[in-house]
């Protein structure tokens, strides 16, 4: 990242943080409290400072996609936007790098390098001592659930939060599933990862309509000192863009209904069931 080597490293960065903080979101009772928050409260904090830049990042990878989506005649406008964002990403990996290179990242990584080279600073919680099979049968049956009793509500009409909280349940249970793969059998596991990664996929392609439409009017509004014919030029062709994406958001809801039929099938309900609804009821 310091480097600035690929984009790609930015986004790896972020996954792993993201992990380790569902990790600590979803094993309730392995840590305390107190320690689980202030964890989860610390990596939150080291993710922060990478946000609006992956974003940025986000839209210059994909610069070519956004122009095939629009006329020529709204190109000016999108030629505009991309040298703004150019610009404004030169300023957040500016910022990145003096973070990463400041004492204080340095400190706290040391800090936490040192908490979990000694596992005996890691307070333990009520279910520290818990078998894990035991343990992540019940978490992914509960996780599992959410899922299905989230999507059964789906439908043309459905608020995009509660499309957005299926994709969260979603990339939860995957998190646990594959953190916990190992004690589970692995033919029949492998067979549920599939479906539930395209079911994902499709939340994921939902999801960026969704969040691509809210940050280019928060782009527009927040504008800047440009002249007259700079703001109609990019104004336009933000305007056709988010119409565009606004009627794929509409086609990939369908597909996320099509993606969950697949991933709810009887057989899949079954599998699950017999994985880890029968053993965490034996428990």
């Amino acid at each position: 990242m310091i480097g600035d080597l690929d984009t790609e490293f930015v986004h790896d960065y972020r996954v792993v943080l993201r992990k380790i903080r569902s990790v600590l979101s979803l094993f309730k009772g392995v840590y305390t409290k107190q320690l689980t928050d202030e964890l989860k409260a610390k990596f939150s904090e080291m993710m922060e400072p990478t946000g609006r830049l992956r974003d940025l990042d986000v839209y210059l990878l994909e610069k070519q996609k956004f122009y095939d989506l629009l006329p020529q005649s709204q190109h000016s406008g999108l030629a505009l936007m991309f040298k703004l964002f150019a610009e404004q990403r030169v300023t957040e990996i500016t910022k990145l790098v003096r973070h990463l290179h400041s004492k204080s990242y340095k400190k706290e990584i040391s800090r936490l390098e040192k908490l979990f080279n000694k596992p005996e600073k890691l307070k333990p919680g009520p279910k520290a001592d818990m078998r894990a099979l035991d343990y992540a049968s019940a978490l992914i049956w509960k996780r599992y659930s959410l899922v299905r009793k989230t999507a059964d509500q789906l439908g043309p009409e459905t608020d995009d939060a509660e499309v957005h909280a299926l994709r969260i349940h979603c990339k939860k249970l995957r998190y646990l599933m594959e953190f916990f793969g190992p004690v589970f059998p692995k033919s029949e596991f492998k067979s549920l990862i599939k479906p539930l990664k395209q079911l994902q996929d499709a939340l994921g392609l939902f999801n960026d309509c969704s969040v691509q439409q809210a940050s280019l009017q928060d782009f527009l509004h927040k504008g800047g000192d440009w002249p007259n014919v700079v703001s109609l030029a990019v104004a336009q062709s933000v305007g056709a863009l988010t119409a565009v994406l606004h009627h794929r958001q509409i086609e990939q809801r369908a597909k996320v209904i099509e993606s969950f039929a697949q991933f709810n099938e009887p057989a899949m309900q079954e599998t699950f069931r017999n994985l880890f609804h029968a053993r965490e009821g034996k428990k």
